[in-house]
């Protein structure tokens, strides 16, 4: 070998040990490496949950949206369903209309009710502002405060949604406090 070649062998040393990999370099380049997988793993765990939740999410609503399509249409049922009422509490006993109304009433009614729409149930029952619409306010010391005395308008459910409140009148007891506003004695 030559002087040069001999000068060239510890530099070609040095120059390639600067490329390769170094013992502690490649162990936390592994660690870097095996933290970015667990972070991308992490993440599309993430991402599937995010989109099994959106997917369900997506079906209950489309649930939803067929269970309650009709909801439009049978608010503007019930409305007819009400006329025909009237015309039924105006119709004397003895008018052949009557009995024909009376058919049609009960089929429109049994019909609504096969499409889950249904009558609530008001009257004698403790007033529930969910369900039902005081339209007016009467003292009857015979029943317990704050029930339905009479149903001045039917109320309609459609599965479990309010489709229309009931009108109302509900039972109001005045009570010591309200009586001595008055200017009435107080009664014990």
């Amino acid at each position: 070998m030559t002087g040069d070649q001999e000068q060239k062998g510890p530099v070609e040393d040095q120059a390639a040990s600067e490329f390769l990999p170094q013992p502690e370099a490649a162990a936390a380049g592994k660690e870097a490496l095996e933290a970015a997988v667990e972070k991308l793993r992490y993440d599309l765990l993430l991402q599937r949950a995010d989109f099994e939740n959106t997917r369900k999410r997506l079906e209950r609503q489309k649930e939803e949206d067929v269970k309650y399509a009709a909801m439009p249409m049978a608010r503007e049922l019930v409305t007819v369903l009400d006329t025909l009422e009237i015309a039924l509490t105006h119709a004397t006993a003895d008018d052949p209309m009557r009995q024909g109304v009376g058919m049609v009433f009960d089929s429109f009614l049994k019909t609504l009710e096969q499409f889950n729409v249904r009558r609530i149930d008001a009257a004698g029952q403790p007033f529930d502002p969910k369900l039902h619409e005081a339209i007016g306010m009467l003292a009857d010391p015979s029943k317990p405060d704050n029930t339905v005395l009479s149903v001045q308008r039917p109320g309609y459910m459609l599965h479990d949604r309010l489709l229309r409140p009931a009108g109302v009148l509900v039972n109001h007891l005045p009570h010591h406090s309200e009586a001595q506003a008055d200017g009435n004695p107080k009664t014990e």
